[in-house]
């Protein structure tokens, strides 16, 4: 329907015509056509069942006799009918007799007779007739018919009414084009005028009239309605012509106004980018402490954000007049070179025409070229036209200026200008909040390092003193350990090789406490330069010690069960040091026993040295530079916080078990060898300390050489010792060199002895006294000594006697100290 209201008025109408025609056609047609079917299909069941009616009485004697053949020829007669399909006589239920009488299709004839009458089934006409003979049912004849006469006739019925229908469409098409032209073309013409008006916008056009009917009455409507709409017009038009003088003077006014808003709000916006890059910028910088990377972050959003070709920062220098370069930003590299700077160049003040700047002012230059200064000369040989230097003021103060340039002229408007302005007072607070911080932070690190310096010095006095305080009964319990072993190594040539060897790690452990002791007060100061040094063989000190700890890390542990293993892996070829052997073999115990502390449940202690050249560890080297003695084990290891501490003194992991001194004694080992530690730990995988040696050799003077000098003459010596077993000890050794020796147990005893002595003539060589005694002190029995016999040298015998000849409190009548302290006696 809706494809047929698009066509024109001309085709509905023929088309109208045409369909009613063709249907009024087509009904007549079909109902001619349907009664004829209709009685044919009667026709054909009366001729049907009269054939049977004669067939049925022909055959009747044969089927009463059984007489097949004459039923067959009867059935054969109907050769003739050519829409005989098929016929049987059923002769008590069963087929008797069949036409034709050859190869038959299966399913031809039915197994059975069926109801009596004729009737239509699968495109065919069946009959059944039922053959009386006297009234009595005698057989039943089966007739079948097929409907090709009747297709023939429905299909000549068809044709006919076809060729009709085409040739009433033919007649009636002409008269519909003929007949609807009384309609169509008022109509048409109508159209046309209403086209004219509708396109033209020309309302003067009037439609023709034709009839006086219902189309002439529209058209004098239409009509009328045209002069109406042109008076109208007319009107509306003259209105309009007001209407659009007056919005064109409107319109004039908005735009005027729009342009205003436009300009105002491209400014807002504009302002509002730069108050935003100004608080990105200040964000940004006020993270930062430093007065480089400021700058730096200050020049780089400039660059991406306020669309700079050029920015740097210079700092003034008052004294010399100048400008020094602090950062620069060029947004084409290759412009660089033309300009010929870089960070830390040197501008002279007066050659860049910034004195402006010095003041306090901003100084905007629109066109470089017009310049006649060398700076901006190099600016405009670059192509950057315009350029703008603000200073960098604090408390009125300038300490730089900052420098934008573009490539544009006069590229920088009065906003941009007040912009770098207002961004320079924040980079220049920031700038002097930064140096403020340096300088702040400096001092700090400089008092926290004064106050961490004096405090450790205070805690290393104070640890001196206090060994200073026990080194004279350390001392004097040592002496007999150490000289009485060295006697007995001496004088007992029976001992067994273990017996020697236990004697010497007594002797050995012995001057060791003995050094720790004296080491204990040097944590302060460093090593007297006259101090005399050993040769060291780190292999054989790294097997000493893991002789010395093998109770410790093997015997304490297996009670415990725990199991500790101790390896070592010694390079052959490590240079002999120079050093105390002392001090080395005590760091390396130290580190031992740490190591064993840190393996409550047992694990692996590995002692291993190695040669290093060029700071690589190798295992050869005609020129060595280091030697490096590594005690690792694979114990519980420390934390960062615990590594940087442990070499502090008195800071212990172990409780009451730990003093905090064995790790800072072992530093303190190290920086008087000129030596380096380095630490590596983590927890629960072990910890390893590095102690790094510098290979040089011994001076001369300064190691310790073999006494080739001829024994000494006997002489008469007088030793006076409240302290029994050092007056034995004495005794002994001395008599062990061919000396008399008269010993005395107190001051007074000694005096006794010593005037004695004169009387009888044989005086006393020298005397040996000790410092603290009863009653009478060594001091005065010195200053008793001297008095009475000036040329007899007095040595003093004490505990004490390292501290006092270091700090010089030595007594004026004594010629010599002696220190109860390694081999028994050192002087």
């Amino acid at each position: 329907m809706a494809r047929l209201q698009d066509i024109s008025i001309k085709r509905k109408l023929t088309l109208i015509i045409m369909a009613a025609s063709t249907v009024a056609l087509l009904l007549v047609s079909g109902g001619f056509v349907t009664y004829e079917l209709i009685t044919r299909r009667q026709t054909m069941m009366r001729d049907l069942s009269t054939l049977a009616e004669i067939i049925g009485n022909e055959s009747a004697s044969a089927l009463a006799y059984g007489d097949k053949d004459r039923a067959e020829e009867i059935l054969g007669a109907l050769s003739a009918k050519k829409h005989i399909v098929a016929a049987g006589l059923y002769r008590d239920g069963h087929l008797f007799a069949r036409y034709p009488t050859g190869g038959t299709a299966p399913g031809l004839f039915p197994a059975w007779p069926g109801e009596n009458g004729a009737r239509f089934e699968h495109d065919q006409l069946v009959l059944f007739h039922e053959i009386l003979v006297k009234g009595d049912p005698t057989g039943t004849l089966y007739l079948q018919s097929d409907l090709r006469e009747f297709h023939e006739r429905f299909e000549r019925y068809a044709a006919i009414v076809l060729l009709i229908i085409l040739a009433s469409s033919a007649v009636t098409y002409f008269l519909s084009s003929l007949l609807q032209r009384i309609i169509s073309r008022p109509i048409f013409h109508l159209a046309d005028a209403t086209r004219a008006v509708s396109v033209g916008k020309n309302y003067s056009v009037r439609a023709t009239k034709h009839g006086a009917d219902e189309l002439g009455q529209l058209i004098d409507g239409f009509n009328e309605m045209l002069a109406q709409i042109q008076q109208s017009d007319a009107a509306l038009q003259q209105a309009h012509d007001k209407l659009e003088l007056r919005v064109a003077e409107r319109t004039k006014d908005l735009q005027s106004e729009i342009a205003e808003r436009c300009r105002a709000e491209a400014a807002l916006q504009q302002q509002f980018r730069r108050i935003s890059l100004l608080n990105q910028i200040t964000q940004v910088i006020s993270e930062r402490q430093d007065l480089e990377s400021i700058v730096r972050v200050v020049l780089r959003q400039l660059e991406d954000h306020f669309n700079l070709d050029f920015g740097s920062v210079a700092l003034f220098d008052a004294q010399a007049e100048t400008l020094n370069v602090a950062a620069l930003r060029v947004k084409n590299p290759l412009l660089v070179p033309t300009l010929d700077l870089h960070e830390g160049s040197v501008l002279t003040l007066a050659h860049t025409g910034l004195g402006l700047c010095k003041e306090g002012q901003t100084f905007y230059l629109p066109d470089t070229l017009k310049s006649p200064e060398s700076f901006f000369e190099k600016l405009a040989c670059a192509g950057l036209r315009s350029a703008i230097a603000v200073p960098l003021l604090v408390e009125n103060k300038p300490f730089g200026v900052m420098l934008a340039a573009r490539r544009k002229h006069d590229g920088f408007s009065s906003g941009e200008c007040e912009f770098l302005r207002m961004l320079s007072e924040h980079v220049a607070l920031a700038a002097h909040q930064a140096r403020l911080h340096g300088e702040l932070e400096q001092a700090y690190n400089e008092l926290r390092q004064t106050q961490q310096t004096a405090m450790q010095q205070e805690r290393l006095k104070a640890l001196g003193q206090m060994a200073s305080g026990i080194a004279h009964d350390v001392n004097n319990a040592l002496s007999p350990v150490v000289a009485f072993a060295d006697l007995v190594l001496r004088a007992e040539h029976g001992l067994s090789a273990t017996g020697k060897k236990y004697l010497q790690h007594i002797r050995t452990a012995g001057e060791d406490i003995a050094h720790i002791v004296a080491r204990l007060r040097e944590f302060y100061r460093s090593r007297d330069t006259t101090e005399p040094l050993q040769e060291l063989n780190l292999n054989a000190l790294a097997g000493q010690v893991v002789e010395m700890t093998r109770p410790r890390w093997r015997d304490i542990p297996q009670s415990n069960g725990a199991t500790l293993e101790v390896q070592t892996d010694l390079a052959p070829d490590v240079p002999k040091l120079v050093g105390i052997e002392s001090e080395v073999r005590e760091a390396l115990t130290n580190l031992v026993l740490n190591a064993v502390d840190a393996l409550p449940n047992g694990g692996k202690i590995t002692l291993r040295t190695r040669v290093t050249r060029c700071g690589a560890i190798q295992n050869g080297g005609t020129h060595p530079t280091h030697v490096v003695v590594e005690v690792s084990d694979t114990g519980i290891g420390m934390s960062e916080e615990t590594r940087k501490r442990c070499l502090e003194p008195f800071f212990s992991t172990k409780g009451k078990r730990g003093t905090g001194l064995g790790l800072a004694m072992v530093y303190g080992v190290m920086e008087r060898h000129e030596g380096r530690i380095e630490i590596e730990s983590e927890l629960g995988k072990g910890t390893t300390f590095r102690l790094i040696f510098s290979v040089r050799e011994a001076a001369n003077s300064g190691t310790v050489a073999e006494d080739d000098s001829a024994a000494p003459e006997p002489l008469q010596v007088l030793c006076i010792d409240d302290e029994p077993l050092l007056r034995e000890l004495l005794k002994e050794l001395l008599e062990c060199d061919g000396h008399a020796v008269e010993v005395s147990d107190s001051g007074q005893s000694g005096l006794d002895a010593f005037r004695l002595a004169r009387q009888r003539g044989q005086p006393f060589d020298v005397v040996i006294t000790d410092l603290g005694m009863p009653y009478l002190d060594g001091r005065q029995v010195a200053r008793a000594l001297k008095q009475e016999s000036p040329e007899t040298p007095v040595v003093m015998l004490t505990g004490w006697g390292a501290l006092m000849k270091e700090d010089g409190a030595a007594p004026a009548q004594v010629d010599a100290v002696l220190s109860t302290a390694r081999n028994g006696l050192q002087g």
